[in-house]
């Protein structure tokens, strides 16, 4: 009896157990791929039921399904999985890549998609493509990888910055440099942001895409992802060495050619001094670059952080140019509920810089022209232990002294942050509020004593210390509704945000440092009185979007914003931009199913406008009065209420296809942009009494095409061969100027007339000057010609002369893997563009005591002699005008980067108990081919993406780097 009662029981136990199970459970969770990135639209479906649901755009689900029942996870382009419930009511699920680019989750504006779901023109570059080069700016390591994107290095100095432009110029004074936004934070830098934190950057090239940012989108946007934590405990270490050099030298006058130039052209060559210095060999050194990078990234219950902190050095081939940045970065987020989420992150840069002057002649401190152009007789110091200059030019310092003379250094803080809460009222409507603050507060050092060099004694020493503080705060406010039943798929995003800056600038200098009697006073003699400048400016903003698709094969987004800036007049003061875009997945449709080669097949459409308020100062629309030193105030500009916003609109059509088994993926796009009310400096009739005005004038055009060609072309377990090729066209034209404006000239040289000048019916960039014909045998000087006739040669002689403006841009990149090994090559390109070498005019002038370029021991000296290089001629710049002697092809294909690794294998791992053990040898600037006869054909004096590129005058080239490194994972 006692038998049965047990047996009784342990039936009824099990059959309250199985109801039990068998009851319905709410299981919540996140999808995300291995980068940690949210993936949405993944299918989440109860097994062998009808059960099933999507992610939104957070990648987060919910589902409600018996308490044992068991999960599957699907979604194009990564592994299914199965996951059984076992009773918990979360499941957090990551998918792995099956190898099929059409998922991979891009971050766009305000929320992420998926590559094939994509409407719009963006372009994505990954952590891997950032890795291992001796960049301190992360935007140096894309150059050639993105179609439509167009990366100059302003200089090879250490620290110096780089200009980025996204389907050419569209503005002539406003910016034409793109919005970044890091890790939702908006900034109008990212050079101070840590290449080793960045997990992705999403370039927004269209305006449907960059819309949602609105006035600031105008020249594209840069979404940069840090790198995030995992539920995995993991730390990584990478360090690297190298040195680099210049790649090449220029050839100039030897002491005997020097002193035979000198005779000819009248001077008294008894003084010249009996020295044979090769001033290229004193300044040019070897530059060393040394990196350290080390991570910590982990998970707790509910949350994920990673840490990471960095010292990098990067000493250039000039001495003393050097840059020390130290970083961290943290990026962390924690599910306090079911409902609440908080994320904060934040990037700390500090940069300690020496610096080196460039860009202008050895009188005015061009440490790179007075490398060429300093006398080979003279040594570095003279008998009384100052620096030696040029015994005919008094203020014409050597290399060294221009370059060792002077402390001058630059201390800058950057800050970056933002915390943000996130609410989930149901897994359909999400609400997300945020704060952020990017700081930047720098401090500018510049000392020269009142004995070792010319400019010093006259002005018996001299002090510069200016402060800067730049703080911008910025408060979003954004709300996300997520909508997907059966074939239809809907996201709503909507918002408000709240910006204002605050700048303060502190000027402070003094000079005179010696007494009476020459003796060194404790404090100069000499401050002059200097005002600090203090401006602030805001914004608000409202913005919109929404997205519809149908079947995975109709696609159609719509985005809207209104921005308010304090820049423009309260008439003015509102900017609305919207946008829109249409896609089509052909390859989905019946008439489709049958392609044994097409795996997917999309055409896209878009239309949208942006705004530019940048770079017109914050109170351009105001009558503003500048306090004087006396203590009165002076009109210092005009009024112009009726300033408003600069205006971009954009069409965009493209293609996206890729085909057997994803080993080969195309992408092409065509696209016109054009920009209205450009904001330019107006220039104004002398009689006025100011020399311009900010107004809204004019328009401009850019026309474009793009082609991207991705082939995985060798697909083996012991050997893999992946190619990618981007090829890129702009053409840009200023269209109007209004009926007030000829002309405005840029792209000043020292004692010349301007190079560029910016005209209707001319791209940016535009050359202007005399043709030169050659050199006349009979009197051996330049023959310029005379278009208008008048037998004399006059300013109306001038005319354009060709465009910096390339013809196209382009990049190569393969990769090869053979067991263990690694080889990565990328070249880069740019063709049919011109650079005016201005240092030329200094080499080659022949009109003053400097040294000469080698190519005038061609020059003329003879009636009837037949050569291109004039005569010498003393205190004579008729040879020298701006003219298209100087102008050059600046076309140049380079081995940007090349790198070779090793990673040792699994077996060595485990031994080790690592995760990663890599050793590689990288070359940065390895070949160049090119005719420029410059010693770069990359950098710009000016602005390389303003309306003064293409114009060269001294400025430090970039070099030739190779360094060694490991990167180790725990």
């Amino acid at each position: 009896m006692m038998r049965k009662k047990f047996t009784l029981f342990i039936v009824c136990f099990l059959y309250g157990l199985s109801v039990t199970m068998a009851q319905d459970i709410t299981v919540r969770g996140e999808v995300k791929d291995e980068l940690g990135l949210p993936l949405p639209g993944v299918s989440v479906r109860v097994k062998d039921a009808n059960q099933g649901t999507m992610t939104n755009n957070n990648g987060s689900f919910a589902i409600t399904a018996p308490a044992n029942a068991t999960l599957t996870f699907s979604f194009i382009g990564y592994k299914t999985i199965e996951q059984n419930i076992g009773g918990k009511t979360t499941l957090n699920i990551t998918l792995s890549d099956d190898n099929n680019q059409l998922n991979e989750v891009v971050v766009v504006g305000y929320g992420t998609q998926t590559k094939k779901d994509l409407t719009t023109a963006v372009v994505s570059v990954s952590a891997k493509d950032l890795e291992n080069q001796p960049v301190t700016n992360p935007l140096q390591a894309i150059q050639g990888r993105a179609a439509g994107v167009q990366i100059n290095s302003q200089s090879g100095k250490p620290g110096a910055g780089v200009s980025v432009t996204i389907r050419g110029n569209t503005s002539i004074n406003a910016s034409n440099s793109p919005l970044y936004v890091i890790d939702g934070v908006t900034s109008r830098d990212a050079s101070f942001i840590n290449p080793n934190d960045i997990e992705s950057m999403t370039i927004l090239k269209d305006a449907s895409g960059a819309a949602i940012y609105g006035s600031s989108g105008a020249n594209g946007v840069v979404l940069i992802t840090t790198k995030r934590g995992s539920q995995k405990l993991g730390v990584a270490f990478n360090a690297f060495t190298g040195f680099s050099n210049l790649w090449q030298k220029q050839d100039v006058l030897n002491k005997t050619q020097y002193t035979d130039l000198m005779q000819s052209m009248g001077y008294d060559v008894a003084g010249l001094g009996n020295e044979n210095t090769d001033w290229q060999d004193r300044t040019f050194g070897t530059g060393v670059q040394n990196n350290y990078q080390l991570s910590l990234s982990g998970g707790v219950k509910g949350g994920q952080y990673a840490i990471s902190t960095g010292y990098q050095q990067d000493k250039g081939v000039v001495a003393p140019a050097k840059l020390d940045k130290y970083t961290f970065h943290f990026n962390g987020s924690q599910n306090i509920t079911n409902w609440l989420k908080l994320t904060g992150t934040a990037a700390l840069t500090s940069n300690i810089s020496n610096n080196v002057t460039d860009n202008a002649n050895g009188a005015r401190g061009g440490t790179i022209l007075s490398a060429l152009t300093t006398p080979p007789t003279i040594g570095v110091y003279a008998a009384d232990g100052t620096y030696a200059f040029n015994p005919y030019k008094g203020g014409s310092e050597n290399p060294v002294a221009n370059a060792f003379a002077a402390k001058n250094s630059n201390r800058e803080t950057r800050f970056l942050g933002a915390f943000a809460a996130e609410i989930k009222f149901t897994e359909e409507l999400s609400f997300k509020s945020s704060i952020s603050a990017n700081n930047r507060d720098s401090y500018y050092n510049y000392f020269l004593d009142p004995f070792m060099t010319t400019y010093g004694r006259d002005q018996k020493g001299i002090y510069n210390n200016n402060k800067t503080a730049d703080h911008v705060w910025l408060n979003e406010n954004i709300v996300n509704y997520v909508k997907n039943t059966g074939k239809n798929a809907f996201t709503a995003t909507a918002g408000m945000t709240l910006q204002e800056s605050q700048y303060k600038y502190n000027p402070y200098s003094e000079n005179n440092y010696l007494g009476p009697n020459k003796e060194w006073l404790p404090r100069a003699s000499n401050i002059p009185p200097q005002v600090p400048s203090v401006s602030e400016w805001s914004k608000r903003s409202y913005l919109a979007r929404v997205t519809y698709a149908y079947d995975g094969k109709y696609l159609f987004s719509s985005n809207f914003r209104a921005d308010g800036s304090s820049r423009f007049g309260p008439d003015n003061r509102y900017g609305y931009f919207p946008s829109a875009s249409v896609g089509w997945r052909i390859s989905g449709e019946n008439f489709m199913k049958d392609s044994q080669s097409i795996d997917d097949l999309k055409v896209r459409a878009s239309w949208g406008k942006v705004g530019n308020d940048e770079n017109i100062g914050d109170y351009a629309y105001l009558e503003l009065y500048q306090p004087n030193a006396q203590g009165a105030y002076n009109l210092s500009q005009l009024r112009n209420d009726k300033l408003k916003w600069e205006t971009t609109t954009q069409t965009n059509i493209g293609l996206d296809l890729t085909m057997f088994n994803s080993r080969l993926t195309f992408t092409a796009d065509a696209y016109i942009k054009n920009t209205d009310d450009l904001l330019i400096y107006q220039p104004l009739p002398a009689s006025v009494g100011f020399d311009r005005i900010v107004s809204n004038v004019g328009s401009m055009e850019n026309k474009g095409l793009e082609l991207v060609l991705s082939t995985r072309n060798v697909v083996k377990d012991n050997f893999t061969w992946n190619t990618d090729f981007n090829f890129s066209i702009n053409k840009n034209k200023v269209t109007s100027l209004g009926d007030k404006v000829g002309s405005i000239n840029f792209g000043s040289i020292y004692e010349r007339d301007a190079a560029i000048r910016v005209e209707t019916g001319r791209p940016l960039g535009s050359f202007y000057g005399y043709i030169s014909e050659g050199v006349d045998p009979a009197t051996g000087d330049i023959v310029y010609s005379d278009l208008n006739n008048d037998n004399q040669i006059t300013a109306a002689d001038r005319t354009f002369l060709g465009s910096a403006q390339p013809d196209f841009t382009y990049g190569l990149n393969n990769s090869f893997t053979y067991g263990n090994f690694g080889l990565n090559f990328m070249f880069q390109g740019v063709q049919g563009n011109q650079m005016f070498n201005a240092s030329r005019m200094e080499l080659e002038g022949m009109n003053d005591s400097k040294n000469q370029s080698a190519t005038v021991l061609n020059r003329w000296t003879a009636p009837g002699q037949i050569t291109d290089m004039p005569r010498a001629s003393k205190d004579n710049t008729y040879n020298t005008y701006t003219s298209s002697r100087f102008i050059e092809d600046g076309s140049y294909l380079r081995l940007k980067t090349a790198t070779l690794s090793y990673n040792f294998g699994q077996t060595t791992l485990g031994k080790l108990k690592m995760s990663r053990f890599m050793i590689y040898t990288t070359g940065y600037n390895l070949l160049t081919f090119t005719n420029y006869k410059g010693f770069d054909p990359e950098v710009n004096q000016y602005d390389a993406n303003g309306p003064s590129m293409g114009v060269d005058y001294g400025t430090y080239p970039q070099s030739r780097t190779f360094l060694f490194g490991i990167n180790v994972g725990f």
